[in-house]
Formats: structure tokens, sequence, C-alpha cells
């Protein structure tokens, strides 16, 4: 009887995980873990790690209802894992890979160990559909430039689409009581948001939910913050309850069978092609995890300004469009995707401050903190990624506000200070009543912070010149 382990990470569901299906092929007994790192679990610890929690309980009751269960182990996964394969008498282990530079480090390790200790690895990648080298230019070079990027990834799908596969019976447990830990407690913080339920299940649910309402308009409500126009899918995906592909298949299917999604469905699947195109970045590019992708913006000078970022960290700029995403943020695990590129323009070009700090602090706070996407989002917002917002390109986030929050229902429900204010009125407080004199005056001047940054910015590109 061949025996095997499947090593859980971010791929946190039974249907249509490619290393677990790899494995099932292979084997007739297998085990299950979840090895935690207590670094890991203390990154997270605002709204990460307990959803991760919350998805690795419900995975254990997928797995019990299965006549399996999930074991828990703490410590470095080179060491723990080939103890725990040594106790099983496994002979294959299989795992979905990272691309992130820590994840890659970490697997190579995990291999070498298991090399030493003669056990099979099953390694796959499971987090996209398809890696960056399945996707590349005509001279067989990484793409630096979404749009390109888009047009040959799918043009990859129509030539070997990538179905989810179809669930199979899971091997028979292995013999014996193999030694499990409990969770740890989450870590004490000050805030902790309120997060949506995890696992395969909600997962499954909030897809479905999105396909037969939202999804038809969101080509045209996809950038409102007022209104429940997006999946929300992100924080499954981080932690793989769902696969992109079962959602990019999900989605096709639905084009097909109904016209009227076409257009809402359609942008919706290019912006999970956006998610592996800043996969591909970082990994193709993993300095960009550290530094600016265009290196002539290694010369801009940013500002050292504590009491502006605590004012952006708190949601106390005097800017409502913007402090309304950061109270989100704060509130919920998540904000909204147009308002994070306001948010990280005002920190950036207004105020002048590092992108690094600003990526940073959405990694503490957002449920689906994604290095590759966080980033990428971030270096777009500052002009210093690959296919970033032209430097020259600065939101004013009054009228922001004003054009996707028009009748000011975002900001009045994140901002109660301003909840008296009518309409598109909140947008603009510095004209308001004394009564509503708790929110903060407009710390920046956006018109001269604007002219800063475009001098800035020219300035750091004719010095690289």
């Amino acid at each position: 009887m061949s025996r095997g382990l499947h090593w859980f990470r971010n791929d946190l569901r039974l249907r249509d995980n490619t290393a677990l299906d790899a494995l099932t092929a292979q084997v007739d007994a297998c085990a299950f873990v979840f090895v935690v790192s207590e670094d890991f679990w203390r990154a997270g610890a605002r709204a990460r790690t307990p959803f991760l929690a919350d998805c690795l309980g419900r995975l254990a009751d997928d797995l019990e209802a299965r006549g399996h269960r999930l074991i828990v182990r703490s410590g470095a996964p080179e060491q723990v894992l080939p103890e725990l394969a040594g106790e099983a008498k496994a002979e294959w282990v299989s795992f979905n890979a990272s691309a992130t530079p820590i994840g890659r480090s970490r697997d190579a390790r995990v291999e070498r160990a298991f090399d030493a200790a003669g056990v099979r690895t099953l390694s796959c990648r499971d987090d996209v559909v398809f890696t960056a080298d399945q996707v590349r230019t005509q001279q067989g070079g990484a793409f630096a430039v979404y749009t390109p990027y888009r047009n040959a990834w799918w043009r990859r799908w129509e030539d070997d689409p990538q179905w989810p596969k179809r669930r199979r019976r899971l091997p028979e447990p292995i013999p014996g009581r193999l030694a499990s830990e409990s969770l740890p407690k989450l870590p004490v913080v000050d805030e902790r948001p309120k997060l949506p339920t995890g696992g395969e299940a909600a997962a499954d649910r909030r897809l479905r939910r999105f396909l037969e309402a939202a999804a038809a308009r969101y080509h045209e409500d996809r950038d409102r913050p007022d209104l429940d126009g997006t999946s929300r899918l992100s924080p499954y995906l981080r932690f793989g309850a769902i696969s992109v592909r079962h959602c990019v298949a999900t989605g096709l299917e639905a084009m097909a069978s109904e016209p009227r999604l076409r257009r809402g469905v359609g942008k919706w699947l290019d912006e999970l092609v956006w998610r592996e195109f800043y996969a591909g970045i970082l990994e193709t590019h993993p300095r960009v995890a550290r530094s600016n992708h265009r290196q002539e913006y290694d010369r801009l000078v940013w500002n050292d300004d504590p009491a502006g970022f605590e004012a952006w960290c708190r949601g106390r700029t005097g800017f409502p469009f913007v402090d309304a995403g950061i109270r989100q943020l704060r509130a919920t695990g998540w904000m909204h995707n147009r308002v994070r590129m306001i948010v990280a323009s005002f920190l950036t070009k207004d105020l002048l401050i590092d992108w690094r700090h600003g990526e940073r602090f959405f990694f503490e706070w957002l449920v689906d903190g994604d290095p590759a996407s966080n980033n990428g989002g971030w270096q777009w917002a500052a002009s210093t990624g690959t296919d970033a917002q032209p430097y020259f390109r600065i939101f004013n986030p009054t009228a922001q506000g004003k054009r996707w929050d028009p009748d000011g229902d975002y900001v009045r429900q994140w901002v109660p200070e301003l909840r008296d204010l009518p309409g598109a009125s909140v947008h603009e407080p510095e004209k308001r009543d004394p009564l509503f004199s708790s929110y903060p005056d407009p710390i920046v001047d956006h018109a001269e912070r604007r002219a800063l940054a475009l001098e800035r910015y020219r300035d750091a590109r004719e010095g690289a010149a």
C-alpha cells in the first residue's frame, strides 16, 4: 500500500486542487497536514490569520465528512514535514508551490529535506491558471504591459484551456493516529476587522450570488464603491478556498448560457487575468518586492512625514473619499479596488510618501493581502511599476469621490461625522457648517501637491537619463 501526505498551504479546498489530485492518483492511503509558522501566523494577525483559521476549520470539517482529519503541526516545514512523513511511512508528499521570493526559498528547503529523507515530492502550481513561463512574448520574453499580456493569455486559453478537474475520491486514511496540535490562539491586536465567512462552501456561494446578480452590470458598476457590484472573491482566491480555474470556467459557462452576462462577466474575467499578470511580474522580477520596477524612480525624493502618514492610516486626512476607504479597510479587512487606487495615489502623489509604507500598511490590514497583487497595485498607483499609471496622471480625490460616489452614500457609510451632509456635498466638507467641525480640515492642498509631485517625478526621470 503506497502512502502519501498532502501539505495544505494556500490551497484550502478539496475540489480542483492540482497537487492533491496528483497525489490522489498516486497513492492508496494519505494524510493531510497544515504547518503553522509562528512568523506567518502573527504577520496577518488583524485579518488574514483569523480568516485563515476559519478556512482551516471548515476544511477540517470537510475532511472529517470524508473520513479524514486535518493534522496541524507547528515549526519549520523542512523539519516538521519529513518527521511526519516518517511517522506515517509516507513515500510521497504533495504540495502546491509558491512563486513569491520567500515561498520559493521555503519550497527549495523542503524539497532538499525530502530528498535527504528519500521521500518523493509532487510539487505543482495551483494559484494561477498559467504561470509566467506559459504566457510569453513572441520573442520568448516576459510581458511588461497588461494589454498584450491579456491578449496572449486568452490565446493560450484557446489553445490549452485549463478546465477544473473532476473531484476524485480521496484515498483511505493512513492507519493509526498521527499526533496533531491545535491551532494557536489568534494573536492579540488592538483592532480586528469583521470578516466574511471562510471556506470552500462560502466561496462557491459567493461566486454563484455574483453571477446571478451583480455580474450582469459588473462592467458598469465595478468602480462604484457605493454599490455591491463586485464579486468579493479575493480573500477566497488568496487562500485557495476556490480555484481560479473554477472561477474562469464558471464565468465562461455563464456567458455562454446567458448572453446578457457577456460584457459584465467578460470584464470580470479580465480582472482575474490582471491578477495573473501581477503574479507573473513578481515571479519574473522578484526584486520588485522591495524596489521600484522602473528604476529611474530610484532617484525620486519622498517626504518624511510621520504626521501625514498617521493621518492617512487613521482616515483623518480631510479628504472624505480617501478617509472612507481607510476606514472601510480597518473595519472589514477589505477596500473597494477603485478606492484602493485613490487612497494609494493620495499617499504617493499628494503626501509624497514612499509607496512601500502604504504597501506594508495594506498588507497588515487586508484579508486578501497578496504579495503580488498588493505590490503591483501600489507600484501602479505610484507610477513606479510595470504598466503603471503615467506619473503625470494624478487623481484628484475630491473629483474622484464625486464621480464614483455621486450621491455620497459610500462616504456617509464610513465617515459618520459627515452623515448629515446631503448628496455630493459630502465630498467637500471644507464648505461645511460648523456643525461638522469634528471632521478634520484637508491636511494638504491638492493643487499645490500635484505641482510638487510633477516636479519631483520629472527631476527623477531627468536625473536617470
